[in-house]
């Protein structure tokens, strides 16, 4: 793994770290201790179901997007997904995401380049669930704490770009290539050249919805379905903690814990999870802080075991070999 890398993890683990102590000293361990012996575990296997179902419904919209590059069935983009979603946890650097790409050129022999803009249109759809956030705030009835406001503008902010870029790339492709290709204008002959003609395949690549409109809405339904699920999978928590919480509440907020991750995140979301559920939860939504943080310690434990496990399997299914190249720092892109 290249000192970058090693650096960047080491100072996210230092302040995942951080953030673990300050809960800890914010929160009463025996009354999260006690709180969990008396789970419901028959609601921890529904819920589970639900979680796996979320990412699942994922995958089949990904195959959606992929199916103008590739003919991949929907077992294979599960895999895939698995496998690049277990190294986000892990290394917090989107290196997934080539991860996945890195599948389906390893499998089924197309390129990296042209498997990313669906991969990227994939992660876009992602941050719709600020979309159906702002659609359910006036439905809420609560005030927002400032934190709360922050972090909704902050996701705002990371929706409208992704978004602007898509649109611009099916509207206005030749104007969204030649800008990226003078933000790259310094570079050395060679490599710009190398670069600019990346830029051209990936941006044509975009534009996936042309002619094909159906994409467009069955990508969107299968979105809301796995925000929905998402939304049920933390519900049924609350239940098997026997807390009887509003589901709106729950969808909204678990909405929120999702859309998170699209900031800079500790590995394995060490301490940012728990934190979260504090400002949004306890703070927000006036949920005992114990009671909130008893149930994003179970879950993140509970994710933590099943994106492990999963993730390996799947590594192992569908090429293992790119689990060394990324932790020694190769330029899987490249190969």
């Amino acid at each position: 793994m290249s000192r970058k890398r090693i650096l960047y993890l080491i100072i996210g683990l230092i302040i995942g770290i951080v953030l673990i102590i300050l809960w800890l000293h914010y929160i009463d361990l025996n009354e999260l201790v006690a709180r969990m012996k008396r789970i419901d575990t028959r609601l921890v296997f529904w819920a589970t179901i639900s979680y796996l179902a979320a990412y699942f419904i994922r995958s089949v919209r990904w195959n959606i997007l992929l199916s103008k590059q590739a003919s991949i069935s929907i077992w294979k983009t599960y895999l895939y997904s698995m496998g690049g979603n277990w190294v986000n946890y892990l290394i917090p650097i989107r290196a997934g995401e080539l991860v996945k790409a890195w599948f389906v050129k390893h499998n089924h022999g197309n390129s990296i380049t042209s498997v990313l803009p669906s991969i990227f249109i994939d992660k876009t759809f992602d941050t719709l669930g600020i979309f159906f956030v702002l659609l359910m705030i006036p439905l809420l009835k609560v005030k927002f704490s400032q934190g709360l406001i922050i972090l909704l503008i902050l996701l705002g902010l990371v929706f409208a770009v992704s978004l602007a870029v898509l649109l611009l790339s099916v509207w206005q492709k030749d104007k969204v290539v030649r800008f990226l290709q003078v933000l790259f204008s310094w570079l050395p002959r060679k490599l710009k050249t190398k670069v600019n003609n990346y830029i051209s395949i990936f941006v044509q690549g975009l534009n996936i919805f042309e002619h094909h409109w159906t994409r467009l809405l069955n990508s969107f339904l299968l979105t809301a379905l796995g925000v929905f699920l998402d939304g049920l999978y933390f519900y049924l928590l609350f239940l098997a903690f026997g807390i009887d919480y509003p589901f709106l509440k729950v969808l909204f907020g678990y909405t929120l814990i999702n859309l998170s991750y699209a900031i800079p995140q500790p590995p394995a979301q060490l301490g940012s999870n728990e934190w979260m559920m504090i400002i949004i939860f306890s703070v927000g939504f006036a949920l005992t802080r114990e009671d909130a943080s008893a149930i994003m310690a179970f879950a993140h434990m509970l994710t933590a075991i099943l994106i492990g496990v999963i993730g390996l399997v799947s590594i192992t299914l569908s090429g293992r070999q790119v689990l060394k190249a990324v932790l020694s720092g190769e330029k899987i892109y490249e190969q």
